[in-house]
């Protein structure tokens, strides 16, 4: 049955019983049919035949057959084995189309290469909701100055800490990593009612796209910093900074660039965020290299 036939939830189940499967909970598996839609999240991802895309779990193929319509080459890297080996018999154009059937947590710049990318490449794709937090955090830590454009759909609580300002219970660690090296924007929310089968949540479709000018830190050494002031949100800022540095180093720290350590992780704004780790970057001690 091609991605043109699977149009209903019956439609969906018949596909995965013929292959031995049924959604699975443990993958977070849920399958958007709607075409226009996808086609309108793919347009935000503004593609040409030239890109390159990287999709993460493709499942049945929908979201797959809107980026291949555009021209340009996907490869698709899915998890589950039976979705991966039957993609390419749902889906038309399949000369345009790489299948890697793996956990994209696992998978390295190598892989991709091995694939065919060389130069940048577009990432996408509907992230489990059990994962997608590590999903974007490999994404920013280990493929950042890769990619030129993100598009994912996500869990909507995960999109509004994406997009969160500082001062909001939503604001935190994952906020910080993505709006100090990347714009972000939450395009549109999706009802769960649209999904087979249906999760309890809605989602979002978010799109970000890498600053043209990054702070001089690395994705790594923001997410490192920020692992430490977000440790305790209710402790303050030098609280959580000297069990980590020592009172001394601490003092010295928030001397150098001002900041009042009595305030929480959560009152600083990224820029903030970016000099604390600029400054540990020059000063070098372990808390910015984990």
């Amino acid at each position: 049955m091609t991605v043109d036939s699977i149009t209903t939830p019956t439609a969906v189940y018949n596909t995965l019983q013929a292959i031995g499967r049924k959604p699975s909970q443990s993958l977070g598996q849920h399958f958007l049919l709607d075409k226009p839609l996808l086609d309108s999240f793919v347009a935000s991802l503004e593609l040409s035949p030239d890109d390159w895309v990287v999709e993460i779990g493709p499942g049945l193929g929908h979201l797959t057959r809107s980026l291949l319509e555009t021209g340009a080459r996907v490869l698709a890297i899915e998890k589950d084995s039976a979705l991966a080996e039957t993609l390419a018999e749902r889906l038309p154009r399949t000369e345009q189309l790489t299948v890697l059937c793996g956990d994209i947590l696992g998978t390295g710049l190598k892989d991709l290469e091995a694939a065919g990318i060389r130069g940048e490449f577009v990432l996408t794709g509907n992230l489990p909701y059990y994962c997608s937090s590590e999903i974007i955090a490999k994404c920013y830590e280990n493929w950042y100055g890769k990619w030129k454009r993100v598009g994912f759909l996500l869990q909507e609580e995960v999109v509004d800490r994406l997009v969160a300002g500082p001062g909001s219970k939503s604001y935190g660690r994952l906020s910080v990593l993505v709006q100090a090296f990347s714009t972000v924007r939450k395009v549109r929310r999706v009802r769960a009612h649209l999904f087979v089968p249906e999760p309890d949540v809605n989602s979002a479709w978010m799109v970000a796209t890498p600053h043209p000018e990054p702070p001089n830190v690395t994705p790594s050494q923001m997410a490192s910093m920020t692992r430490v002031c977000f440790a305790q949100r209710r402790k303050t800022l030098r609280n959580n900074l000297s069990r980590e540095m020592g009172v001394k180093a601490v003092d010295g720290l928030l001397g150098k660039t001002g900041i009042d350590g009595g305030r929480r992780a959560e009152a600083l704004d990224v820029a903030e965020f970016v000099e604390l780790a600029s400054y540990l970057r020059e000063t070098n001690p372990g808390v910015s290299n984990d």
